[in-house]
């Protein structure tokens, strides 16, 4: 590494599990769904969208959130499920707007309908919320090139949380590379044209790992 980045702290590689935590929240119908957005916790409305990645057993799914997927499988309203899954929380600015971005689609589908249909028993809409635990992986970075051979063997959960949870710029791999001023702009650039949400943890981890290598087989040793 050269002296100008000597500087620049390694990279502290760490892995995660989430537990999901019931709030006791739960509707029957759509006017109940908008009626409960309203107050929500803002952790529960992370979870429908983002923490459900980490589920066991999660598979790319027809729609990206569970809004969307209850309003197809349960309400059986395909429109309604269309214009939530069309909801990208990686465009908005904070919880708050995909907040009232679903009152809002929620609302425009209550004009129309001017009716909201109950679910069948047990299957009421359940906001869920979770806490995260964090792991040491005894893995540090301080030469971005060895993401190159790192990557690949990464946890889904080391995943998530270097590319999705966390917001702080010295675990946030693009933010970390950032430090190191423009010298890997072209790689960061590759990467922020991933959008995550659309992907499983798994193909993040294939498509990272391929761009890494990609990018550093074409650096000058």
């Amino acid at each position: 590494m050269t002296s100008k980045n000597e500087n620049i702290q390694a990279i502290k590689i760490k892995d995660c599990a989430i537990l999901n935590i019931a709030t006791g929240m739960r509707a029957k119908n759509l006017i109940e769904l908008r009626d409960l957005l309203l107050t929500i916790h803002p952790e529960s409305i992370y979870y429908h969208f983002w923490a459900k990645k980490l589920r066991p057993g999660f598979e790319e799914p027809e729609y990206y959130n569970d809004f969307a997927t209850w309003a197809a499988n349960n309400l059986h309203d395909n429109k309604l499920a269309e214009r939530l899954g069309l909801i990208n929380p990686g465009m908005f600015s904070n919880i708050e707007e995909i907040r009232s971005k679903l009152i809002d689609v929620a609302n425009l589908s209550l004009e129309e309908s001017k009716s909201a249909i109950n679910t069948k028993e047990g299957e009421q809409f359940q906001f869920t919320r979770s806490d995260i635990v964090l792991f040491d992986s005894n893995c540090m970075i301080s030469n971005p090139e060895e993401l190159t051979e790192i990557f690949p063997t990464l946890s889904l959960g080391s995943i998530y949380f270097h590319f999705i949870y966390t917001k702080n710029k010295s675990e946030d791999i693009s933010s970390w590379l950032s430090l190191f001023g423009d010298e890997y702009k072209g790689l960061i650039q590759q990467i922020s044209k991933l959008d995550p949400y659309f992907f499983t943890l798994s193909e993040i981890r294939i498509k990272v790992s391929q761009i890494f290598k990609d990018y550093f087989k074409g650096v000058p040793k």
